[in-house]
């Protein structure tokens, strides 16, 4: 399992990555906190290890940076839990994603998809639905999920080599996706120069990531969590798309994860009225975090009250679903295994069998959950920025009980 014995240093950043602005301005300091991946096995003693969460602001291009960011081989290692195919949400998006190529380049039959961090390759399942040949790179054990349905898959990070090792055995793409997956580059200038030596004349690339004004616009102030090396604007991707010597074709903002942007790159530009508009919206992103970093000391105090009552009433409660980013809101509320009994996961997710980073909370199969006699007291919904799929599928399954989600739009209004 993945352990945070690792010796090597954080990288302290000092210059934006994305257009080399050298003035960054601090906005947030969230403290320190354990990788959201570092799950210890039930019974082991082990501690985790904790890392700042500071968060720097490019006005330039308008990106969030980690300040110090933690090195990719600790974040990801081959033992990495997350799985696409456990939340329907991602899956949705994905096909969305698909259909998005085919309404702009016509029929996918024939055409090579490439994916950049394809995980279990579940979103190469809807590219080859389409007729698409398939192809990944994944540096996480998820790589054999992904080749042993059928897709070529190169098990390492993306670079010069393993760019031409994909060319060498399918053929220039005529796609290349991110989904979700730019946020964690952490050698942005060498995944640029791999992206240079796939791009065909005709390639385009399509990448959707956390929207950095969904965030502000939302609270998300639980998306920065050490996985997440910068956070995009419109902004970031005009630079990285120029310094690809390509234009934004497209762009649109998904509802997937909260608030996404995703952007098609390619040779073609798009209207100068529509970049106008969002560009002048995010303009205003320095003074909106700012106010980011109030909301996060309200909402501390208020959920914290929020919760202690609860407990007050009913005693220890359980919870559903351990996404990645909770692991902040955790922290940030002081939860330990005296208020949260345990956290529900689907059966069969890798979470179960391990605590909650930096707790001793106990995750376990949702089957202990709707088998258990307490189905009528409240659940804490960590998952909260899915909802309403989780609440559908608690009810789904017989859950009776009050559902309050961890983070949600009442707790920053009086």
């Amino acid at each position: 399992m993945m352990t945070t014995t690792s010796t090597r240093p954080l990288t302290e950043i000092k210059s934006c990555e994305v257009c080399g602005n050298d003035k960054l301005v601090p906005v947030l300091d969230l403290g320190l906190h354990p990788l959201c991946d570092d799950l210890v096995a039930v019974g082991d003693s082990r501690q985790c290890r904790e890392y700042p969460i500071l968060i720097d602001f490019c006005p330039t291009c308008a990106t969030g940076h980690q300040r110090f960011q933690v090195p990719k081989e600790d974040l990801f290692p081959k033992d990495y839990h997350y799985r696409s195919r456990f939340t329907a949400d991602v899956l949705s998006g994905m096909k969305g994603l698909v259909a998005t190529c085919a309404e702009r380049m016509g029929p996918l039959t024939g055409k090579i998809a490439l994916d950049i961090g394809c995980n279990d390759g579940s979103l190469l399942d809807f590219f080859r639905e389409a007729g698409a040949t398939t192809a990944g790179i994944e540096p996480t054990g998820a790589a054999q999920d992904a080749a042993a349905k059928g897709h070529f898959v190169v098990q390492n990070y993306l670079s010069t080599e393993t760019a031409a090792e994909i060319r060498r055995a399918v053929g220039t793409p005529d796609i290349i996706t991110f989904t979700n997956v730019f946020a964690h580059i952490e050698d942005l200038n060498g995944v640029l120069a791999a992206l240079k030596a796939l791009l065909g004349p005709q390639t385009v690339i399509v990448i959707e990531n956390h929207y950095l004004g969904a965030v502000l616009d939302r609270h998300q102030f639980d998306t920065f969590y050490h996985e997440h090396p910068r956070t995009y604007s419109y902004k970031s991707f005009s630079f990285i798309a120029r310094s690809l010597g390509l234009d934004i074709v497209n762009v649109e903002f998904p509802a997937r994860y909260g608030g996404n942007i995703r952007v098609i790159l390619g040779h073609a530009a798009k209207s100068d009225a529509v970049a106008a508009e969002i560009v002048a919206r995010e303009n205003n992103f320095r003074a909106e975090f700012a106010q980011l970093a109030r909301d996060v000391e309200l909402w501390k105090a208020r959920k914290g009250e929020e919760l202690k009552k609860i407990i007050a009433a009913h005693g220890p409660v359980r919870a559903k679903a351990f996404p990645g980013r909770a692991a902040i809101l955790v922290k940030l509320l002081g939860l330990t295994e005296k208020e949260i009994v345990a956290v529900h996961e689907k059966p069969g997710s890798i979470k179960i069998g391990h605590y909650v980073p930096g707790t001793r909370i106990p995750i376990v199969s949702d089957d202990e959950l709707f088998a258990h006699g307490d189905q009528g007291k409240p659940l804490l919904n960590l998952a909260w920025h899915i909802s309403r799929e989780i609440r559908q599928y608690l009810q789904e399954n017989g859950y009776k009980g009050p559902v309050i989600d961890v983070l949600g739009a009442d707790d920053f209004h009086a």
